[in-house]
């Protein structure tokens, strides 16, 4: 997760070789986000669908945005995201309502019938993975990374890893899924509201992939930032009353399967140098080993 750059006119610019942001004030209180593929970026986002989608009920506030050339638009009240706010405040700095407002709007876009263009079971996301596991590493410091963590974690690990992997991708039934869903895709309004960005990877798969994408960003800012385990878990646990369901046991390798990810896109998009990924091995394989509830 990349922390904002202000900028003169207090317009906000953030970024990776994967994702661009932009965050412009408009007058009322509104801002205007842009977010457009970075320049190394191996997919496009998926199109907008031709018919908008009408999500619509309790939770938070979704926008599919407008197409801006390869990159997507989209008004609305915040200028920063739950991910940055968590990322600078610690868990105390997003109050639970706004997980469970996120959880309940995930478990309403579930229930949507898939566009044409939303993506056929997989993702932007699970490609990139897929291509960091199997081998084809699309950039030298991310495959320099595969192998890092492989021997760290040793084969039958890795070999686990990706038995998980092709899981999800075999796995069904599969509803209208964000694809991407994550804090950073949540933007915290001034009210304690919240809006989801979506559309950019809209995808058919499992109804836990999104569930467990934010549990698993959950778990990683909990290992990073400390503080209070109360705070984090009741993060975790309202996101799934929200939902009205949880993974159960599945949280765990749905996490490694996100936090895998997240060790890609660093390696393959960020531009500061990455000597070794030995604490987020050593965080994995303590992942890998677990069952049970989180903890």
């Amino acid at each position: 997760m990349t922390l904002p750059t202000i900028e003169a006119g207090a317009v906000t610019r953030y970024g990776t070789g994967l994702l661009r942001t932009e965050v412009r004030p408009l007058p009322g209180g509104l801002h205007q986000w842009r977010r457009s593929p970075g320049p190394y970026a191996p997919a496009p986002f998926v199109p907008v669908p031709r018919t908008p989608l009408a999500v619509t009920g309790p939770g938070a506030r979704v926008v599919f945005g407008a197409a801006d050339g390869s990159g997507r638009t989209y008004h609305l009240e915040g200028e920063h995201s739950v991910a940055y706010l968590l990322l600078t405040g610690g868990p105390g700095a997003v109050p639970p309502q706004a997980l469970r407002d996120l959880g309940t709007t995930l478990r309403v876009l579930h229930d949507v019938p898939p566009p044409a263009s939303a993506r056929a079971h997989g993702s932007r996301g699970l490609d990139r993975l897929d291509s960091w596991l199997t081998g084809r590493a699309p950039t030298p410091r991310a495959a320099h990374a595969a192998e890092q963590m492989r021997k760290a974690l040793g084969d039958p690990a890795w070999a686990t890893v990706r038995g998980w992997h092709q899981r999800v991708l075999g796995d069904t039934p599969t509803v209208l899924a964000h694809g991407a869903a994550g804090l950073g895709s949540l933007i915290a309004g001034p009210d304690g509201s919240a809006t989801l960005l979506a559309g950019e990877d809209l995808s058919v798969l499992p109804w836990y992939v999104d569930i467990g994408w934010i549990i698993g960003e959950l778990v990683e800012l909990k290992w990073q930032l400390g503080g209070d385990p109360v705070a984090w878990q009741a993060h975790i646990d309202a996101l799934c009353e929200g939902y009205g369901r949880d993974p159960g046991a599945d949280w765990q390798w749905l996490a490694v399967l996100r936090i895998m990810l997240h060790v890609h896109d660093i390696a393959a998009y960020l531009d500061e140098p990455v000597d070794s990924f030995q604490q987020y091995a050593d965080f994995l394989r303590f992942l890998i080993g677990l069952r049970g509830a989180v903890t």
